[in-house]
């Protein structure tokens, strides 16, 4: 992931709402969610959940897809992955013990 990339996907979790369903649909991977489950769920209007989602659909970290009548989002796993890998690149200063558990991409980079 390049710099540009990773501040787009920052700037479209910068609002609580974004953020907060980047974090449900993380809990929800890989099934997804339907917009008016996403809606209910954060208290938001449908046409302002729908703005949000498509905040986090242009910035890559999510998609969406028609099945039947409803559109599901779901987190794209990939473009979760490395946005935490870029974050987790540099750390350590190549020593990955430091890191834990919770910084895969640290052991990765320092191999």
């Amino acid at each position: 992931m390049n710099e540009e990339t990773a501040l787009n996907a920052f700037a479209a979790l910068s609002h609580p709402v974004r953020l907060a369903v980047f974090r449900r649909l993380a809990r929800e991977a890989p099934d997804g969610v339907t917009a008016g489950r996403l809606a209910a769920l954060a208290g938001a209007a449908p046409s302002s959940m729908t703005a949000h989602l498509g905040k986090l659909v242009a910035a890559g970290l999510v998609t969406r897809e028609r099945r039947s009548r409803e559109i599901w989002y779901a987190l794209d796993m990939t473009a979760a992955r490395d946005l935490v890998g870029f974050l987790t690149e540099d750390c350590c200063g190549g020593r990955p013990e430091l890191c834990g558990a919770r910084a895969p991409a640290c052991a990765e980079t320092a191999s």
